[in-house]
């Protein structure tokens, strides 16, 4: 008996407790970035979209000279920015860092991951550009969960040889490959609430999942800084979804805060080229710590942001001057002709 509790007492204690670290931006700045990069051992495996960020850069190089082994997925040609990583990209050839600027079939490279030693995983939701660490909102979460870290290093390792993948965990969400439906039933599920940050919000089916949702009753709030379409407003409204528009910070986080119980981070966008054409990476993390940090500054951020009625209302409602204007040429009309 006394050997079973031994054991049993034993198992607790080497049982490692796995935990995710929310990063938030623009308030922690880049060295929580640097020094992921500078704890690596052996290996840095890096995707990412945008990268013009010499600090960064010269922290990979660095580790690279240092007898790391380096590999990083860039897009080549951003979206309307084709230029934007060709620097970066001259400093790779420049110090022989191994790198790809395309993953067929995948439109664009959108995905954000940093992977260090293949025993962390930093999943963020920002690019590595200088804009990112001033005046945008963004989270990153840096996750240890071997499960998690297994499956990102393996779907990279696949895409680095251009090969097809299968995501076996459930809380991995991959574009194009599982993350629309994934997508929905997290909305499709939630009983209570949920909080989005979202960049771009245009995909039909998660507009009509998030107005089913809350004519259902849950309590949806959604902030972002990119002006919506007036129809899907004004149907997500009568739906009783509510939003609100930054003032202070551009919202290029995609979060997805479900019932206080889940939360969603990384590269998705809710769009459909986000979904169905590009490659991305968000996970879910439970870590109360994560969800009270993300919930903390979106309650923060929403206080200071605008309401999408207002905004309704004030192109509804003529300008006071425009009137002013119209009733003084009346005014004159009607004085030199009758």
């Amino acid at each position: 008996m006394l050997a079973r509790f031994l054991l049993l007492l034993f198992a607790c204690i080497v049982i490692p407790a796995w935990a995710d670290q929310l990063i938030i931006e623009p308030d922690m700045g880049r060295q929580p970035v640097i020094n992921a990069i500078n704890e690596a051992n052996h290996s840095i495996n890096l995707v990412m979209y945008g990268f013009t960020d010499d600090q960064l850069l010269n922290a990979l190089i660095r580790q690279k000279l240092n007898g790391k082994t380096i590999k990083i997925i860039l897009e080549r040609s951003p979206y309307k920015a084709e230029a934007e990583n060709s620097k970066t990209i001259a400093a790779l050839n420049k110090n022989a860092v191994m790198w790809q600027g395309q993953i067929p079939p995948y439109r664009l490279i959108h995905q954000k991951t940093l992977i260090v030693d293949n025993s962390k995983a930093l999943v963020m939701t920002f690019n590595f550009t200088h804009a990112s660490f001033k005046n945008e909102r963004n989270f990153a979460l840096l996750i240890d969960d071997p499960s998690k870290v297994k499956e990102i290093a393996a779907v990279f390792s696949a895409d680095w040889n251009h090969l097809s993948s299968i995501n076996h965990n459930p809380d991995l969400l991959f574009s194009p490959d599982d993350s629309r439906s994934k997508l929905l039933s997290l909305i499709a599920n939630a009983k209570n609430t949920i909080q989005i940050y979202a960049q771009n919000l245009n995909d039909y089916k998660v507009v009509g999942a998030l107005a089913k949702a809350a004519k259902k009753g849950v309590n949806i709030q959604i902030l972002t800084s990119t002006k919506m379409r007036e129809k899907q407003i004004a149907y997500l409204m009568r739906a009783g979804v509510n939003i609100h528009y930054s003032k202070n910070l551009m919202i290029h986080a995609k979060i997805l805060l479900v019932d206080h119980e889940k939360a969603l981070v990384g590269s998705i966008n809710l769009t459909r080229a986000s979904l169905d054409d590009n490659r991305e990476l968000s996970v879910i993390s439970r870590d109360t710590e994560v969800i009270r940090g993300l919930e903390d500054t979106f309650r923060k951020d929403w206080q200071n942001g605008g309401t999408a009625m207002n905004d309704m209302l004030k192109k509804l409602m003529p300008d006071k001057r425009e009137i002013n204007k119209a009733l003084h040429f009346l005014q004159k009309y009607v004085k030199e002709n009758l």
